[in-house]
């Protein structure tokens, strides 16, 4: 979830590679990313991003489709950072991100999810109960296959063209900026004093890297020096979430990240 100061990008969101991989959406909460709809609350009753804006506003320049699947995306996005924390053991730390895709996503999607007959709330909903319980490493992984396989079959619903770059390119770099706009909500006076914030973006930044990657063929074709931009770009971004747990040294400047975010956005426009 995004506190309301250190604006960044608003309305801004994450990126969504579909079919094999995750996927991501989003709207800025007081100007930091986060779920793409008006979802009421966030964990811990701490009001979540939905409730100003959420992560929705995010994908609000695009197509309908591109909207659904940057939010798919950012749903994605807070299972894989639960899902590695979960995994080190780090059951109470992961529990936050569990809880935000049926917070602050679920309920501004559910209507067109429903249309499409791809609700997953049910699956969500397990892993939760999993997570709450501080069920076994290997009850909660399955749970967590378990809603990754129904999100995927909602983006089967998706066009046909969903993984091409000039459907995925500006719903991944949506995700990116929200991403960043994560990270920049998360660090006071140069250090990370908000966690949770700090890995919501390193979820989104995951998805978003996933998707580049798989992209990385189609872009190299199109257009090589364009490409090589993106790609080194995509990977730089990588410092500035090492670890799911972040340090307690001198962070990142947010100022880098946006300018990393801004170089790939500008190498993107030219390969849609």
């Amino acid at each position: 979830m995004l506190r309301t100061t250190t604006k960044l990008w608003v309305g801004v969101g994450l990126a969504v590679t579909l079919g094999a991989a995750p996927a991501l959406a989003t709207e800025t909460h007081g100007g930091h990313g986060h779920a793409a709809t008006q979802a009421q609350g966030g964990e811990g009753g701490e009001g979540g991003e939905g409730g100003e804006g959420g992560e929705a506003g995010a994908f609000s320049s695009l197509s309908a489709d591109q909207q659904l699947a940057g939010n798919l995306a950012l749903v994605r996005g807070h299972l894989s950072i639960a899902r590695e924390l979960y995994a080190a053991g780090k059951a109470s730390d992961a529990l936050p991100h569990f809880l935000h895709p049926s917070e602050e996503i679920y309920d501004g999607i559910a209507a067109e999810l429903d249309k499409r007959k791809a609700g997953f709330r049910p699956q969500l909903d397990a892993t939760v109960a999993k997570a709450k319980a501080k069920a076994p490493a290997a009850e909660v992984s399955q749970a967590l296959d378990a809603a990754e396989a129904a999100i995927a079959k909602a983006e089967a619903t998706l066009p046909a063209d969903r993984n091409r770059p000039a459907f995925l390119l500006p719903v991944l770099t949506s995700v990116l900026k929200t991403a960043a706009a994560e990270y920049a909500a998360a660090i006071e006076q140069g250090r990370i004093v908000a966690p949770v914030e700090y890995q919501d973006g390193r979820g989104f930044y995951t998805v978003a890297r996933q998707w580049g990657d798989s992209l990385a063929p189609a872009l190299k074709a199109k257009d090589a020096a364009a490409a090589e931009s993106f790609t080194t770009t995509l990977s730089a971004l990588a410092q500035v979430w090492p670890t799911p747990v972040p340090g307690t040294g001198k962070a990142t400047d947010p100022s880098e990240v946006a300018a990393l975010v801004s170089r790939l956005e500008l190498a993107a426009s030219r390969l849609k």
